[in-house]
């Protein structure tokens, strides 16, 4: 289970919701089920420089992670690990975590309001991540198609990502999802003042301004 967005989980009153959210809860004895938790300082923490991860799972499997990795890269850091365990501290984590966790909402909404006003669908609301996941198809011609409205947008400086990126589908076995070609996947990760300029952009490209 990836819990790198385990902290960004908002209610569908549009607060920031309780978090952090863990598959830990479900599991019955963490020796014999077959669960490995992976979560680390980039996402949630808001310490992308560090590049310190860890996994939670049976000892036997952790284990040989362990070795794998010394073999691969050494590990992180003695001084990061220290500062880690510092910026860990639940009341610190916490303090830290809900103020992220408060401005994303802020960001969520105001990318909901402006994506909408602009005749985009965005529904269902986004629960969690720092994603929100736009339906095209009310939008004129050619910009109701994901590719038409990515390559527009890289026009203005603006970078999306189209539906059929998601479309995981190992050795083709799938006929391809044709709905996801009206669907993008828009990003609130950026700081504010970057993500608002985007979505000026991108109203004036609907708009043909």
């Amino acid at each position: 289970m990836d819990e790198f967005y385990s902290h960004f989980i908002y209610g569908d009153d549009g607060e920031p919701g309780d978090g952090p959210e863990s598959a830990a809860r479900y599991v019955e004895h963490v020796e014999k089920d077959p669960v490995l938790l992976v979560d680390g300082m980039t996402k949630s923490f808001r310490y992308p420089g560090w590049r310190l991860a860890w996994v939670v799972g049976p000892s036997s499997i952790i284990e040989k992670l362990d070795r794998a990795a010394s073999a691969m890269d050494g590990g992180p850091s003695l001084p990061a690990q220290r500062l880690a365990i510092k910026a860990l501290e639940p009341e610190r984590a916490d303090l830290e975590t809900s103020a992220v966790r408060k401005v994303f909402t802020r960001k969520r909404n105001v990318m909901l309001e402006r994506l909408r006003s602009v005749g985009i669908r965005c529904e269902p609301e986004p629960g969690g991540a720092f994603y929100v996941w736009g339906d095209l198809g009310g939008l004129p011609k050619p910009l109701n198609d994901a590719e038409a409205f990515f390559r527009a947008g890289l026009e203005r400086k603006v970078m999306t990502v189209p539906g059929r990126f998601f479309d995981v589908n190992p050795g083709g076995a799938n006929p391809p999802m044709k709905e996801l070609k009206k669907w993008v996947r828009f990003s609130f990760g950026t700081p504010e003042e970057k993500m608002n300029v985007g979505l000026e952009r991108i109203g004036e490209m609907i708009r043909g301004e």
